[in-house]
């Protein structure tokens, strides 16, 4: 349920960031993640006080089950209908990079956390770049999703994200290198390995998609010149 609350937040949060009251799909959208996130601490909030206890009339399994399986379609309905109203802007950015490589790092990070280490500064050196990775990655990700770069323009954002992709990559290529050749076939390290080096490719991906963002930008801006 913790877990539903954390998910549910951050998908009304970044849809209030974006101009959804435009869009009627939108609203609908806006208006399942918002409803069914107040159900949930609400419930939360009746689990941990134990309110159930002296409620006894209330089929609360009944209203569980009720409750879960509205929100699962619901939900699903709104997931379909927010996929099939996005469109790409000019200046948009390969989000779907972003979240695999993201995925990539988290997974990476588990992995090689829930194992045993065979070489203590190998894997210490790996989850400070998976982890450093993975908040830059969602740094610049709520950077375009709530458009602040329109309102930092002292700050130069392609160049900013290309450097930032650039080293990344760069660290977690060796990080992989590494956490590699001292897994000694460990299922874990492994695994943490593999997901360094589905990342690294994934890293490489976003690096492109800002070089072209960046080229878009200034030929954008000197056709308006």
């Amino acid at each position: 349920m913790v877990a539903e609350i954390i998910l549910g937040l951050l998908v009304w949060t970044l849809i209030a960031g974006t101009e959804y009251f435009l869009y009627p799909a939108f609203g609908w959208v806006m208006f399942v993640a918002v409803f069914y996130w107040v159900l949930t601490v609400f419930f939360l909030i009746i689990y941990m006080t134990m309110t159930y206890t002296r409620i006894p009339q209330v089929p609360w399994t009944t209203v569980g089950l009720c409750f879960n399986g509205s929100a699962f379609i619901l939900y699903l309905i709104a997931a379909i209908v927010d996929a099939s109203s996005v469109t790409k802007e000019l200046d948009s950015h390969n989000y779907n990079s972003w979240a695999a490589s993201s995925i990539s790092l988290l997974v990476g990070f588990i992995s090689v956390n829930n194992s045993q280490w065979t070489d203590y500064s190998a894997y210490s050196y790996f989850q400070i770049v998976t982890m450093c990775d993975l908040v830059m990655i969602l740094f610049f990700y709520i950077i375009h999703i709530f458009r602040i770069y329109r309102t930092l323009t002292c700050v130069s954002w392609p160049l900013a994200e290309f450097l930032h992709y650039l080293i990344g990559t760069i660290l977690l290529l060796i990080a992989s290198i590494v956490a590699a050749s001292k897994s000694y076939n460990l299922t874990g390290l492994v695994a943490g390995a593999t997901f360094g080096f589905l990342a690294t490719v994934l890293c490489v991906l976003s690096i492109w998609s800002s070089y072209k963002v960046s080229c878009i930008t200034q030929s954008t801006s000197k056709y308006h010149a």
